[in-house]
């Protein structure tokens, strides 16, 4: 249920980035609405994902360069809005909109990183020299980003678990969480991917 009225809703919610990634969980026929709880299709990939991590290494297509350029050119995007005027108040919409299930920055719908195959398996790739599955360069991607901005992990830990629980859901979707995303949990090995973005980002030269 939208507890937004509609002209608000478009103002600050709806964002020319979640019309589009809209429209394209649609051609790829995905739900129109997506939360943490969704464990379904993410949409076609160019390189064929394996739907298991026990296979020798080369069954795995590498993603890691194509993720470090990914990742790098939203870090000059993030950088950039924040040295705007109101340039915290923007970062953190852009986290907001971007970092939502199924949004722009939500690597598990972007067609070179895996995600979930059709029949909702879990896809998996190589990202520097190790087996990953698809969630693990998305929560990655949020501790790298967060970790740039300097919010403290322990913090950005904490709003993981509240998005997962649907406690972010009026500020992402305008619309109350239901039942099944108020029961989910956010997955350990998520959080442990968030800390991997942080220690990569203190590891990096751009700190």
């Amino acid at each position: 249920m939208n507890i937004l009225p509609k002209k608000l809703y478009n103002k600050w919610i709806l964002s020319n980035d979640k019309l589009k990634m809209l429209n394209w969980r649609e051609l790829n026929g995905c739900p129109k609405i997506v939360d943490a709880s969704y464990s379904g299709y993410t949409g076609i990939k160019i390189f064929k994902f394996p739907t298991s991590d026990s296979f020798n290494s080369f069954a795995y297509p590498d993603i890691t360069n194509a993720y470090e350029h990914f990742k790098l050119n939203l870090l000059k995007e993030v950088t950039k809005k924040k040295s705007e005027v109101f340039g915290n108040f923007k970062v953190l919409k852009m986290f907001l909109a971007n970092f939502s299930t199924g949004g722009k920055w939500d690597t598990k719908f972007i067609e070179v990183f895996p995600g979930r195959d059709k029949l909702g398996r879990v896809q998996y790739a190589i990202f520097n020299d190790k087996i990953v599955p698809g969630n693990y360069l998305s929560n990655h991607l949020y501790g790298f980003l967060c970790a740039s901005i300097g919010i403290p992990e322990n913090v950005s830990k904490f709003i993981a678990r509240m998005y997962s629980k649907g406690f972010i859901e009026p500020l992402i979707s305008g619309e109350i969480p239901n039942k099944t995303l108020l029961k989910f949990r956010d997955p350990i090995a998520d959080q442990q991917a968030i800390s991997a973005g942080y220690n990569d980002f203190r590891k990096s030269k751009l700190n």
